[in-house]
């Protein structure tokens, strides 16, 4: 705030000395104008008629070459000035609400971190420091590989973040068969957890296409980890393949909370979550989507959002 402010006053002097400075530069060569002629007044008689009339044009000349020297230099200055000012503002608010969205980051990292690492540690002293029947220190171990799962998936995320940041050019060292990868990691999920419901619509079943079975294997699990996180319960998730002539498009859709339309195209930023309530509750740490679309845009692909019918989302990739 008070770089706005004092920003705001700088800028506004300086516009105000330029305007100044060229309203003073033009009243003064008004008067050199008027000075040149009256010289020449005073020596008319020494000039012919003819004469005269050629040094007068000339004075008249200088004064009209002198106005438009200086509208033309005090308008470049004050364009420049305007120009340079609005890209130090830009930058300050980039920065500014980068490192607020950085911050966040940082908060929601810690949180997510310390929330398996705890969870893991509990159910290993619970195991411990009790005889447990065998059915409980199976929900303990499966709960233990849930959170392991999930912090493993969290550094993923923040290791590939890092490695695809300056990454220019796609790899492609494997065959991926898109139903058969997609159907994988439905599997997963509904074995990490129970309570989710996936449906399939493959009307697509023969895709296949290159690239690296790692990052596409990201791309599927931060997508349905989206819909299933975001998701009113009971959790229903739909994946759907389908070509439409040459293009194929594998649509993840849920029934959660939405997207609101003025959000759908900040979701892929870098650390950005949705700023209402409901999804400020849910864990992420902004990294997921960002993540999903840069790899997609590596391999030339494209990926949108969309609303669901009567509630949710719907992450679009179309392979073309």
């Amino acid at each position: 705030m008070k770089f706005t402010f004092g920003y705001t006053l700088l800028f506004v002097y300086v516009i105000a000395a330029i305007v100044f400075w060229g309203y003073s530069l033009n009243k003064q060569a008004y008067v050199v104008y008027q000075l040149e002629r009256k010289n020449l007044l005073q020596n008319k008689l020494k000039f012919s008629a003819e004469t005269y009339n050629s040094e007068l044009k000339k004075i008249e000349e200088k004064r009209i070459r002198r106005k438009k020297q200086y509208l033309g230099e005090g308008g470049t200055f004050l364009l420049i000035t305007i120009l340079a000012s609005s890209i130090i503002y830009i930058g300050y608010y980039r920065q500014r609400r980068l490192g607020k969205l950085q911050q966040n980051f940082m908060l929601s990292v810690t949180h997510e971190l310390k929330t398996p690492i705890a969870g893991i540690k509990l159910n290993m002293q619970t195991m411990e420091r009790h005889r447990l029947d065998e059915d409980t220190q199976m929900q303990l171990i499966q709960s233990t590989i849930q959170e392991s799962n999930r912090l493993n998936d969290l550094c993923n995320n923040i290791l590939l973040a890092t490695q695809l940041e300056d990454r220019k050019q796609a790899m492609y060292p494997d065959d991926i068969k898109l139903i058969d990868l997609l159907e994988q990691e439905a599997e997963e999920f509904e074995m990490r957890y129970p309570d989710i419901e996936i449906v399939r619509n493959y009307n697509e079943r023969s895709f296949e296409f290159k690239g690296e079975r790692t990052l596409w294997k990201l791309v599927l699990s931060n997508l349905i980890e989206n819909a299933r996180k975001y998701s009113l319960k009971p959790i229903h998730i739909e994946l759907e393949t389908k070509r439409i002539q040459d293009e194929v498009f594998l649509c993840i859709k849920d029934q959660g909370i939405g997207i609101p339309d003025e959000e759908k195209e900040h979701v892929f930023q870098k650390f950005y979550r949705i700023g209402n309530e409901d999804t400020r509750r849910s864990k992420g740490t902004g990294l997921g989507l960002y993540l999903v679309k840069k790899i997609i845009h590596l391999y030339k692909y494209d990926i949108a959002v969309k609303n669901n019918t009567p509630q949710g989302s719907i992450f679009e990739i179309r392979f073309s």
